[in-house]
């Protein structure tokens, strides 16, 4: 396996970026079905066994976001010592994001434990569905060391330039969950566990991929070998990535706040423009997921060249990214633009939601590769390190542009109002992320 790493310091930048980013691309695909599968099961079982993991899901996403915080600052760190050459201080700080990852679990644990039930009281729910999200999110916060400590790991092995074998993880994650949904669900072989079988369903799978990433990582079949004594604690290393993982978890944090208010803005227009905006942006979620995938490449390859001194390098490789997204969005954007009314029959077959999912795509189609352009932009301040400078830009474009022009725009011009903000903040996200790595020193490598 060690010669499907993919050194982005030398030869061709594009070939590169895009056999890093493919396996990326997939396995974002394969989350997406992980949770489609869940829903499909859950809901056979009623509302209220449906309704259990989206309540649960803004306190679960909290600890995923520091989780992948940590993931990012795996990748840069690491993306930068195998750049430099320094292959046993990127083992040593693989090492070191794992065990930080299965500390930060074991806090949330704790959260679990105690206080999952009055946090969830706190969001709304109540009687049955309360019972039901609170069982759900304690098992799933009870499997949280090895789901991040597999967060950690695919860091790491994306910065290395190895996304294959992290791709492999989902792969085997995600087909244990076909597998054992349906069977701990519904009983099959199984006690008949309801939410609580899909909760532990998913706790099994992923823990069975991460005991898998880590025989890898102690294999030394990826070109790394990690060793028993990697994992004692190094404060010093634990707190460089902690330093480089936290703003983006933060950000992550707040930026879904921030959505979770846009969303209250658009329920007040009733749930015709509701379920549009959901399908629509489920639709875009989807290719954005293409973008994601590029821009992580971009990441690992700014990480890499940056640990090789190249800083005109890494810019290429911003550069490239950008065109690639921008073109690639693009030409799934005018897809959408004119098939946008076929893809929202696909999902609801309601002639008022058709209409409105028409408009939808007519409208923010236009704005979606500023986006992804965007996230190859940022993409250079999380492989250099500078992340502050990345969580920064996403905070002021949601809260300081789209937060405000949705409340603007939907009192101005009503529902419509909200898809033409979703345009302007799109655009400004852009033109502000430029600004940010124009104008500052971003060319810098942190190790």
């Amino acid at each position: 396996m060690a010669d499907q790493r993919v050194d982005l310091t030398e030869g061709d930048l594009l070939k590169g970026i895009m056999r890093l980013a493919w396996p990326v691309v997939v396995a974002n695909l394969l989350q997406t079905t992980y949770n489609i599968i869940d829903a499909f099961w859950l809901g056979k079982l009623g509302k209220e066994a449906f309704s259990a993991p989206t309540i649960a899901w803004p306190v679960i996403f909290t600890g995923i976001s520091f989780a992948f915080g940590i993931s990012v600052a795996a990748n840069s760190l690491v993306a930068q010592y195998a750049g430099s050459g320094d292959k046993r201080s990127a083992e040593i700080v693989s090492a070191q994001s794992v065990v930080l990852s299965v500390f930060v679990s074991l806090l949330l644990i704790v959260v679990g434990l105690f206080f999952a039930r009055p946090i969830l009281a706190l969001m709304g729910a109540e009687g049955e569905i309360l019972d039901l999200s609170t069982t759900y999110l304690q098992i799933i916060l009870s499997g949280s060391p090895l789901m991040f400590a597999m967060f950690a790991a695919v860091g790491a092995l994306r910065g290395w330039g190895n996304s294959k074998i992290a791709m492999n993880f989902t792969i085997i994650s995600v087909l244990l969950n076909v597998v054992l949904d349906p069977l701990m669900i519904f009983g099959i072989g199984f006690p008949r566990m309801g939410v609580a079988g899909a909760a532990l369903a998913t706790v099994v799978s992923r823990s069975v991929a991460s005991v898998y990433g880590l025989y890898v990582l102690f294999s030394g079949r990826t070109g790394m070998k990690l060793h028993i004594t990697d994992f004692k604690p190094r404060w010093n290393i634990m707190k460089k990535v902690f330093s480089v993982g936290l703003p983006v978890g933060f950000g992550n944090s707040v930026t879904s706040l921030g959505f979770t208010f846009i969303m209250g803005v658009v329920a007040r227009f009733g749930p015709v423009v509701v379920s549009a905006y959901g399908v629509g942006n489920r639709i875009i979620s989807v290719i954005t997921m293409f973008s994601g995938g590029i821009a992580a490449a971009v990441a690992s390859a700014v990480g890499q060249s940056l640990g090789a001194d190249k800083p005109d390098r890494a810019v290429s490789a911003v550069k490239i990214g950008s065109l690639v997204n921008f073109i690639l969005v693009s030409i799934f954007c005018v897809f959408t633009f004119f098939f946008g009314k076929y893809l929202t029959k696909f999902f609801i077959n309601d002639p008022q939601v058709i209409e409105m999912g028409e408009i939808f795509f007519r409208l923010v189609s236009f704005s979606v590769p500023f986006f992804a352009t965007m996230q190859t932009v940022l993409a250079a301040l999380d492989g250099s390190g500078h992340t502050v400078k990345s969580t920064v830009v996403n905070i002021v474009r949601l809260w300081g542009v789209r937060v405000p022009v949705v409340i603007y725009m939907a009192r101005a011009f009503g529902f419509a109002g909200i898809f033409y903000a979703m345009i302007i903040s799109n655009i400004a996200a852009l033109l502000l992320a430029l600004s940010v790595v124009t104008f500052s020193r971003w060319q810098e490598k942190i190790i």
